[in-house]
């Protein structure tokens, strides 16, 4: 289990989050899916970070600003890949909505029940491993 989260505000309103691993998830490990009660406590390393971030920010956070946030360097092109992946990984869970824009918010705002991947998301279906 990953430590406790702390969320301080910077003087833009995006809000820095310290605690938890540098290293994000393990490989393979994957957040759970959203259900209804289920709080960031159960989340983990980078995932949680991103979350707590975007759930005290003032509103809706791309990439760069979420990188910065979570104590990144922003300015490293890898490090806000890394960052917005664990962003999608949280969308696709459930847990963010992405707006059109392409900025990240928590689902719980718009009242948004987990249900894959979110149409801002631009993925398309895949094909069930069922017979045809």
């Amino acid at each position: 289990m990953s430590a406790p989260v702390s969320v301080s505000f910077a003087g833009d309103g995006v809000a820095a989050v310290a605690g938890s691993n540098r290293f994000g998830m393990e490989r393979g490990e994957r957040p759970p899916v959203w259900r209804s009660g289920m709080g960031e406590t159960v989340l983990s390393g980078v995932c949680r970070e991103v979350f707590a971030a975007l759930v005290a920010a003032s509103g809706p956070v791309n990439g760069v600003e979420l990188t910065r946030a979570v104590g990144r360097e922003a300015e490293i092109k890898n490090e806000v890949e890394k960052i917005r992946h664990r962003a999608y990984v949280l969308e696709k869970r459930g847990w963010l909505v992405r707006a059109k824009d392409g900025r990240f918010m928590p689902a719980s705002e718009l009242g948004v029940v987990a249900q894959g991947a979110s149409p801002a998301s631009g993925e398309r279906p895949r094909p069930s491993g069922g017979t045809a």
